[in-house]
């Protein structure tokens, strides 16, 4: 996976302006899919008291079943991403994810209605999950796809920031829970519109862009590329990464909003409304965390990813831990600020390993290891959300459910100790400064 001999030399300038929209097209799309993601969380009090059913069955109704669908969408997505390309995952995943909010009113009140919705919006979120680092490697050079998975960690944040505020304040404007989801279907809307501009505008890569990080295997098939890859340790120890990240940030951000609104002594008495607005504003950490990160590590880790996720997987396991604390948990700006500095550091680790991956593999294969890393990594977001659910349901508090978030971060600490490159573990003929810089 070096630079061949033989390979074109491609400078910045040789992409065209063009890529800036689609990088805009690409934080819209997957902004939406983030709202679609959270907007049930802080509703969650108010599904109970129409369904009659408990915390943890509808935060797994909700939650649980859109991780389960969307890390299988996200997988059987990447090969479909290499093949058609991202802009007709894009439109899949809106038509689908508008399709489910359409469908709340009619059927989302019952627990399967509800499971069934989430299914649809979830097979659509899913390719989109993988086709961001498709996104960087083929439409942007080297240098700046490290930016732009730093922008896709920023465009979730985003979509969840404003989900956690519209979910309460369409409910609000509409008078029902179910119609105020409905209500969002017009955001898929746009990102149909700004995907199909990206359909008919200029072709951004040069030539002989995708083949940059490609030495004599660029003639061998896909298949084979993408099978020398999954021989290659660090491609699992990142992927393990996101599947911890995945974890906790799932089980972060759709355990905390319910424990946020709901009464003493299961929850802090906040509402939808005080728990989407505290959940939104610890987002702003999460964008920031994503958008600096990229500089954090170059400059104060000098290019070294293994302390920089160490560091991100401890504070966050110390944060999860300080919102059961009296002080914390008491004083809604400690809370929030305590929050806020959790998830910036939880935006460290996709950016930081899938960039890994859109700078040191073919362009050709991205789709794959990117679909492969986030849909392996949403079970983990599903292992989150269940283990969560459980142990809400069978204890009644938040207690359980968030010494395991403090587990599960420690262990990721363990992960990226582990996040380092030896000669054993680089393919052979690779470049010395592939793979040897970025994983130490």
């Amino acid at each position: 996976m070096a630079h061949s001999a033989t390979s074109p030399a491609v400078s910045e300038g040789a992409y065209k302006p063009f890529r800036w929209f689609i990088l805009a097209t690409l934080i819209v799309v997957v902004a939406v899919q983030a709202v679609a993601l959270i907007t049930p969380a802080p509703l969650i009090g108010e599904i109970i008291k129409t369904s009659g059913l408990s915390a943890g069955e509808v935060t797994w109704m909700t939650m649980g079943t859109w991780n389960l669908f969307v890390a299988i969408a996200a997988i059987l997505g990447g090969p479909l991403i290499d093949k058609f390309g991202f802009k007709w995952m894009y439109i899949f995943g809106m038509v689908m994810i508008g399709l489910g909010w359409l469908l709340m009113p009619a059927i989302g009140s019952s627990f399967m209605g509800m499971t069934v919705a989430r299914a649809i919006q979830a097979i659509g979120g899913g390719p989109i999950m993988g086709a961001g680092v498709y996104v960087s490697a083929t439409c942007f050079p080297k240098q700046e796809r490290g930016m732009v998975n730093g922008v896709l960690g920023a465009a979730m944040g985003l979509g969840i920031m404003i989900g956690l505020n519209l979910g309460p304040a369409s409910m609000a404007a509409a008078g029902d829970w179910a119609v105020g989801l409905r209500n969002l279907w017009p955001l898929a809307l746009v990102g149909i519109v700004m995907t199909v501009v990206c359909m008919v505008g200029p072709k951004v890569a040069p030539e002989g862009a995708n083949l940059e990080n490609v030495d004599e295997a660029a003639a061998a098939s896909n298949l084979a590329l993408y099978k020398k890859a999954l021989l290659l340790p660090l491609t699992w120890i990142a992927t393990a990464c996101v599947v911890i990240a995945s974890w906790f940030n799932q089980a972060y951000n759709d355990m905390t909003p319910g424990y946020l609104a709901l009464e003493p002594p299961v929850g802090l008495g906040l509402g939808a409304t005080g728990a989407g607005s505290i959940a939104s504003l610890a987002q702003i950490g999460n964008i920031v965390g994503c958008l600096a990160v990229g500089v954090i590590v170059e400059r104060l880790f000098h290019g070294k990813a293994r302390p920089a996720l160490m560091v991100a997987f401890a504070a966050m396991a110390v944060g999860a831990g300080l919102i059961l604390v009296p002080g914390v948990k008491t004083s809604q700006v400690i809370l929030t600020t305590v929050m806020m500095i959790t998830v910036f550091f939880l935006g460290w680790i996709n950016a930081t390993a899938l960039g890994w991956v859109a700078k040191n593999y073919p362009a050709e294969i991205t789709g794959k290891l990117g679909g492969m890393a986030q849909g392996i990594g949403i079970f983990g977001g599903l292992a989150g959300v269940a283990a969560g659910s459980a142990a809400l349901h069978a204890t009644g508090f938040y207690v359980v459910s968030t010494m395991i978030m403090v587990g599960v971060a420690l262990v990721g600490v363990v992960v990226a100790f582990f996040m380092q490159t030896h000669k054993h573990q680089k393919l052979e003929g690779a470049a010395p400064e592939t793979l040897a810089s970025s994983g130490r």
